[in-house]
């Protein structure tokens, strides 16, 4: 991908990763049966009903559209809306690519196959499930590509366009109700994380040991102090240095783990690539500083100027674009 301009501002929203766990599912609810799909497209299918920018979209197109909508997103669009989703996307690749901004078939492709990855699907098994739901890859294929290449075109116009103001965000957070000198508040958490090894070799029965002695362990973490003298005496076991982590960086659920563990003691053990890993509480704090909600209306705010930035950039695109009904 090239961009000429650089962005401030990390759009949070992963649209691969939400529509390949979206995908995962409808995949998995449609079945396996076997069809035999094939996308000659005949010439009734092949007819033209718009061109954007000299790019033409075919009432097969359209047809493809809706199908990946129903699968996908759960959605029946109609014969106009799943066509100005094509014109849509067709403007969003030409206007990304007059800014230096596009996606070529190597980075679609890796795209592609992260989203086969968290399927738990090769980008061929993908294609074949697509397949077997009537859907030509390229139609997804070319939705991934727009959105990506006008995700990062909208970032790029985000930060000089648009702000959110502390005094907007002290404003939703009153409008929900909420604690505005709360907000200003984290809590800082000094953890140390202790891991049992596993290696990815080892049989269930060994992995199952493990869990039982990071399971004794918890239950005899009384301190941080003790608790760590203890843990550097069990086998391949690694402790690491304290770190400090803040609850406003960290997810819900993580963040009332942590709530609800007690100062020196662990988290439950869980099962990790590395092996079986404990979380000591060491200490707790609160200290001044963004809270999680205040981080969270902050996105919140974000996400609505990104998007209706967006809507204004693609309503301009419609505009000036060359757009000719059949």
């Amino acid at each position: 991908m090239r961009s000429t301009s650089t962005s401030r501002f990390h759009h949070r929203r992963k649209y691969a990763g939400g529509l390949g766990r979206s995908l995962a599912l409808a995949l998995l609810m449609a079945g396996t049966a076997s069809l035999t799909v094939g996308f000659s497209r005949p010439a009734a299918a092949q007819q033209i009903l718009v061109m954007v920018q000299g790019d033409p979209i075919t009432s097969f197109d359209v047809a493809q559209r809706i199908k990946l909508a129903q699968l996908t997103e759960r959605q029946s669009l109609s014969q106009k809306q799943a066509l100005d989703a094509l014109i849509d996307e067709r403007l969003k690749i030409f206007t990304a690519q007059r800014y230096g901004i596009a996606a070529d078939t190597e980075e679609v492709d890796k795209l592609f196959a992260n989203m086969a990855s968290r399927s738990g699907r090769t980008p061929d098994q993908l294609a074949q499930a697509l397949g077997q739901n009537g859907i030509d890859a390229r139609i997804l294929k070319n939705k991934m590509r727009a959105d990506y290449v006008w995700n990062n075109y909208v970032r790029g116009r985000f930060s000089s366009a648009t702000t959110v103001r502390d005094s907007d965000i002290f404003q939703a957070l009153e409008d929900k109700g909420e604690d505005t000198v709360q907000a200003q508040r984290t809590t800082e958490y000094s953890i140390r994380q202790i891991v049992l090894v596993v290696s990815r070799t080892d049989s269930d029965a060994t992995r199952g040991q493990r869990m039982t002695e990071a399971n004794n362990l918890r239950k005899a973490f009384t301190s941080c102090e003790a608790g760590v003298a203890a843990a550097r005496q069990l086998r391949e076991t690694v402790v690491r240095e304290p770190v400090l982590r803040t609850s406003a960086d960290m997810s819900a659920p993580l963040r009332k783990l942590m709530d609800d563990t007690p100062i020196g003691q662990t988290t439950p053990p869980e099962i990790t690539q590395a092996g079986v890993e404990l979380v000591a509480i060491c200490a707790k704090r609160e200290i001044v500083g963004e809270s999680a909600k205040k981080r969270e209306v902050r996105n919140e705010l974000q996400s609505k100027q990104f998007d209706s930035l967006s809507r204004r950039l693609l309503d301009e695109a419609r505009k000036s674009a060359m757009i000719q009904y059949r």
